[in-house]
């Protein structure tokens, strides 16, 4: 990995890495194949909020194997403010299928028995795919007024492992975090722990 400090690539600032781009159409791209390190430095460079859009980008452009690099779907998941904001759910879950189960980045099989996971969130918020394992970390979601959110409640949630997408604890934000594919979790399954 280099940085760029060649003025000639245009606007491009001296964090920008040597052979990434953006094409015409505001698509990310890169001369060769990314490596693990070299998608922290371009993230970093194009905004916590832009990775998302940057590992799609590289991963669909065949500048990107995941299952060579599974630890940059997690960090471009960990790094977004609001990952689901910045890339439909089913993208999301299409890259952390094609990068297998990470245990904070690296990979490792899920676990074998369903486990309990909390969520805390207003009622329009139980398809997210964000959900802990500790419920002191739900209940200041939804109870803590984090960031001006509205108050919301605590909701549980006993998840099969092949449901599972990722666990991020370390290399996240340590919130004991599952990713999960809520599009194979069936109404009713839900249910509230705490107004």
């Amino acid at each position: 990995m280099s940085i760029n400090t060649n003025p000639s690539r245009g606007f491009r600032q001296r964090w920008w890495v040597d052979g990434l781009y953006e094409d015409e159409n505001g698509y990310y791209g890169f001369d060769g194949q990314v490596d693990a390190e070299t998608f922290g430095a371009a993230s970093a460079g194009v905004g916590r909020n832009h990775a998302p859009a940057l590992l799609c980008d590289l991963y669909y452009g065949g500048s990107l194997n995941l299952e060579a690099h599974p630890s940059v779907v997690a960090d471009a998941w960990s790094v977004a403010e609001h990952p689901e904001r910045g890339m439909e759910a089913c993208l999301w879950v299409k890259l952390f299928r094609s990068a297998g189960y990470t245990h904070d980045g690296l990979p490792a099989a899920p676990p074998t028995q369903p486990i309990t996971v909390y969520r805390g969130c207003t009622p329009d918020g139980l398809k997210g795919m964000s959900w802990t394992s500790d419920l002191a970390v739900a209940r200041t979601f939804a109870h803590g007024r984090l960031r001006g959110r509205a108050l919301g409640r605590v909701y549980a949630l006993d998840i099969a492992p092949d449901k599972l997408l990722a666990y991020i604890h370390e290399t996240g934000r340590n919130e004991s975090e599952y990713v999960i594919d809520m599009t194979l979790v069936l109404d009713g399954q839900v249910r509230l722990v705490e107004e």
